[in-house]
């Protein structure tokens, strides 16, 4: 679930040993993730000498998460591998660059080339290689898509596949081979091995490491867990509450919309903001409805107490989350909520308000909205400023999305606070009023502030389908304009979006970590956007 959620441990692995002298044995296994419990491919698998670390065996799982692997050590001075073997590239898929490994039985002319699925060769190159397991770099060339590699060696050739994930913005081609010490020599008469550690590592997950004896049958149990899964993930906004005022129930697995707890948990989201909005279009008194959905929200987390818990600050959110559940914080979306009473306003606060959308669509009397005509040149009135101020005094985020140029201006010159924009996008990438300038998102980075990107369609594309990687082009172009610290993620999930290709609901969320680790973001760049950046801003300002 979380950085709070151990993984589960289970991966078969066979250790059998030979006599020494002639030391070898074989170690294998299935790996497997620890949500799904589904076996992984492509993870790499390291296996060394702990006394002797400097020699490393390499080995990969297929697409079933099986591996295999033969290690021996012998008294001669050079230890070769029994026979030619080519393994799985890692990373698969890749962007920008892999790597391509083998394995000889002796030594000789090792050919490597690459062809397109038509058969066009990209490259090509020929090395002269001692016997032993190698590693050789591939750098992306070509449009994204799939790709054969070929390794020609005795005779006899072998060919994989591989997926390249984005086109190659350099020349590409192989880089020089990388012996990986798969085969340990060692003076038997003195020492054989004793133990042999192994470290998995696959993309997008946090790797894991045992050490277990060499010369024993054992039956081991392993798993990997996704950096997702162990990450916080905290969605800044969802809109189920609208939902569940009308019947839906929030603890049942549903095929329909787009979140419930079930959901929630194969999506890792460990803290949720939860919207309490009142349709200005529908409801004169803005708060009699929002205090409808909030009986309503608390309802369900009363009848799902077993799985989610509100939580007010962050000393409550971090014990929710030490107890193995959901943290549900609540939010209010569009200033109509306070029915223009600064007393409403507090009153939604001790309900557990901890953020406010300052405008929905629809303007009012003491805010405008982006959608509004008069956006760029009218702003908050006396009463929003005092607002404002409420907010600040209380420890309640300001929300700027939805809200018009002149309102977020007004307000960076009242607050004291970082403000957030909860569900936005990149207005350069996308030219829609629901977006935010490169000076406005500028401005909330200035603040201390985060946006949070929004997945519904036709606020990030001006086509008929968006994807992940439309969401990426956004969380990309936002954090390099401003920086990785002030990116997170707003998913509008269940708000009436049209949701990305691959982010359908909220069970899909793993799979945007995934696109940002393709794309070259680093642990700590994705940890940040999954939820450090608004936990950081959130601990600072909700009391």
């Amino acid at each position: 679930m979380s950085m709070f959620r151990f993984p589960l441990m289970f991966a078969a692995l066979a250790l059998l040993s030979s006599p020494a002298y002639s030391q070898s044995f074989t170690l294998g296994g299935t790996v497997k993730d620890s949500v799904t419990a589904l076996g992984i491919d492509s993870v790499k698998i390291e296996m060394f000498d702990p006394v002797q670390p400097a020699s490393v065996w390499t080995a990969y799982t297929n697409a079933s998460g099986q591996w295999s692997y033969t290690v021996t050590s012998v008294h001669e001075d050079e230890a070769v591998p029994q026979g030619f073997a080519l393994h799985q590239n890692y990373p698969n898929p890749f962007n920008p660059s892999t790597m391509l490994a083998f394995s000889l039985s002796a030594g000789g002319a090792v050919t490597v080339s690459v062809h397109t699925v038509l058969g066009q060769r990209i490259a090509e190159r020929t090395f002269d290689l001692a016997p032993g397991a190698y590693r050789v770099p591939w750098n992306g060339a070509g449009a994204a898509g799939t790709y054969f590699y070929t390794v020609r060696y005795g005779g006899r050739s072998y060919t994989r596949k591989m997926v390249q994930l984005d086109g190659a913005h350099a020349a590409g081609g192989f880089g020089e081979p990388v012996q990986s010490g798969s085969f340990l020599s060692a003076p038997l008469g003195k020492r054989g091995i004793t133990d042999v550690t192994l470290r998995f590592s696959r993309l997008g997950y946090e790797p894991d490491s045992l050490t277990l004896p060499a010369a024993s049958n054992q039956a081991l149990a392993q798993t990997l867990t996704t950096v997702h899964h162990r990450a916080l993930v905290f969605d800044l906004h969802n809109d189920i509450a609208e939902l569940m005022v009308d019947g839906y129930q929030m603890g049942t697995l549903h095929t329909s919309n787009q979140s419930d707890i079930p959901r929630f948990r194969t999506g890792g989201v460990d803290a949720q903001m939860f919207v309490l909005w009142p349709d200005p279009n529908s409801f004169p008194s803005g708060f009699a409805r929002t205090k409808q959905m909030y009986d309503t929200v608390m309802a369900q987390v009363a009848r799902n107490a077993s799985a989610i818990a509100v939580a007010k600050n962050t000393a409550e959110l971090h014990s929710v989350l030490a107890s193995g559940r959901i943290a549900a914080v609540l939010c209010v979306e569009g200033g109509t909520a306070i029915d223009e009473s600064l007393e409403k306003l507090k009153t939604l606060y001790s309900y557990g308000a901890r953020y406010m959308t300052i405008t929905w669509n629809n303007s009012f009397s003491w805010a405008v909205a982006a959608a509004d005509a008069q956006s760029a040149t009218k702003g908050l009135s006396d009463f929003g400023k005092d607002v404002i101020r409420t907010m600040d005094t209380l420890g309640m985020l300001i929300d700027v999305s939805h809200t018009g140029i002149k309102t977020i201006d007004d307000i960076l010159t009242v607050t004291k606070n970082p403000i957030i924009a909860s569900h936005s996008g990149a207005r350069t990438l996308r030219n829609h009023t629901r977006n935010l300038t490169d000076a406005q998102l500028q401005a909330i980075a200035a603040s201390g502030g985060v946006v949070g990107v929004v997945f519904h369609r036709t606020f990030i594309t001006s086509t008929s389908t968006a994807t992940i990687d439309t969401v990426m082009k956004h969380i990309d172009y936002i954090k390099n304009l401003v920086g990785v610290d002030h990116v997170a993620v707003g998913s509008d999930y269940d708000g009436g979006i049209t949701p990305p290709v691959g982010l359908e609901n909220v069970s899909k969320l793993p799979a945007l970590t995934m696109a940002m680790f393709r794309r070259g973001y680093t642990k700590e760049e994705v940890k940040k956007i999954l939820g450090g950046n608004y936990l950081r801003v959130f601990t600072q300002v909700c009391k």
